[in-house]
């Protein structure tokens, strides 16, 4: 079974010139070979660059809907909210609203914490619960903060340089896994401020 946490690390040997094959969170002996030739080089990168490379499509359910499109969302929570907590426990908490809104797991797929570490939700492979009308072949990221921002806003007004990092590289790798068309918000699709900034605007300015 493919694992989100190996995929991020594949994504980060290839981006260090360290090929690991294939990026699809599977171990095998090309992932092995680029963490043994990591080690060699004392976790220096290899001097050299090696194209991104799509080599799988991500299908979601039984149906196998094909993930084409990332989705970006806050939690509309206070910069300071569970400050003293891990992001697992933060997590759980995510998730614990999420099972009293009647679904039946955190709706969404990935969460970035404000010192930028990145906790996964749903499998990839299964179908989230962030967009109504929009959840079949999409991947929800959500960062943790955002509470009363507006459609207008910019993304440092809400969320710290370490999550602006940990979104885009964690995007990289997404669009290594998948063939990604489009990456939107949630305010894209509905009446809300979320994820507290224009997508679209955002990413222009990379």
């Amino acid at each position: 079974m493919s694992n989100p946490s190996l995929s991020l690390i594949q994504t980060g040997l290839r981006d260090m010139g360290h090929d690991p094959g294939p990026v699809d969170g599977l171990w095998g002996k090309k992932t092995r070979g680029a963490v043994e030739a990591l080690i060699a080089a004392g976790g220096r990168p290899a001097g050299r660059l090696i194209a991104p490379q799509t080599s799988a499509m991500i299908y979601q359910g039984s149906a196998r809907h094909p993930v084409r499109e990332v989705v970006l969302h806050c939690t509309a929570t206070r910069p300071d909210w569970m400050g003293n907590a891990t992001l697992a426990e933060k997590r759980a908490e995510i998730r614990r609203w999420h099972l009293e809104r009647g679904w039946r797991d955190i709706g969404y797929h990935w969460l970035i914490d404000r010192d930028g570490s990145i906790a996964a939700g749903r499998a990839e492979t299964v179908i989230g619960a962030h967009v109504i009308g929009h959840n079949a072949g999409t991947i929800g990221i959500s960062l943790i903060g955002g509470a009363g921002s507006a459609v207008t806003d910019r993304f440092a007004e809400h969320y710290t340089p370490a999550q602006e990092r940990s979104l885009r590289d964690l995007l990289q790798g997404v669009g290594m896994r998948t063939r990604i068309a489009t990456i939107s918000g949630h305010n894209d699709y509905a009446a809300k401020a979320c994820p507290g900034f224009t997508v679209a605007e955002w990413l222009k300015a990379a």
